[in-house]
C-alpha cells in the first residue's frame, strides 16, 4: 500500500466523508475504489491508435462553462446539443477521436462543470 496526499474541493470531501460513513468504509477505501473504477474505464484509452466513439454528458450552471472547451476540441466533437434540466444546463456532445483527446476533453470539462461523463457507444 502506498500513501500520498490529495487536494479535493471541500464539497467533494464532505460528500466522501458522508458516503464513507453511510457505507461503513474508510475514506481511503472509498477513494481507492473510485480511482480503480476510473482506471478500469480508461484502460483502452492509452492504447496507441485507440479511437473513441461516444457521448460526453456535462451538467453545468451555464453553457458558457463549456462553450470554449468544446471549441478547443472541435476536431473530436461531431455534434452537440444543449438543454435545460431543473435549472441546470445539460450539454450532450457526440465525440469521435483518439482516446487521449476524448479523455482530455472530459477531464477539462470536469474542472468547470458539476458532472462530466464519457459514455462509449462503440
Amino acid at each position: 500500500m502506498k500513501r500520498f496526499g490529495i487536494a479535493i474541493p471541500k464539497e467533494v470531501a464532505n460528500q466522501v466523508e458522508k458516503l464513507s460513513q453511510e457505507l461503513g468504509v474508510t475514506r481511503s477505501d472509498l477513494i481507492a475504489a473510485a480511482v480503480q473504477e476510473y482506471l478500469e474505464s480508461r484502460k483502452n484509452h492509452a492504447d496507441p491508435g485507440h479511437q473513441c466513439v461516444g457521448a460526453v454528458l456535462a451538467l453545468s450552471d451555464s453553457f458558457s462553462d463549456v462553450g470554449e472547451i468544446i471549441e478547443g476540441y472541435k476536431a473530436s466533437v461531431l455534434a452537440y446539443t444543449h438543454l435545460h434540466v431543473e435549472g441546470r444546463c445539460l450539454t450532450i456532445l457526440v465525440v469521435k477521436g483518439s482516446g487521449d483527446a476524448v479523455e482530455r476533453l472530459t477531464l477539462e470539462l470536469s474542472k468547470k462543470v458539476h458532472v462530466a461523463r464519457y459514455v462509449p457507444l462503440m
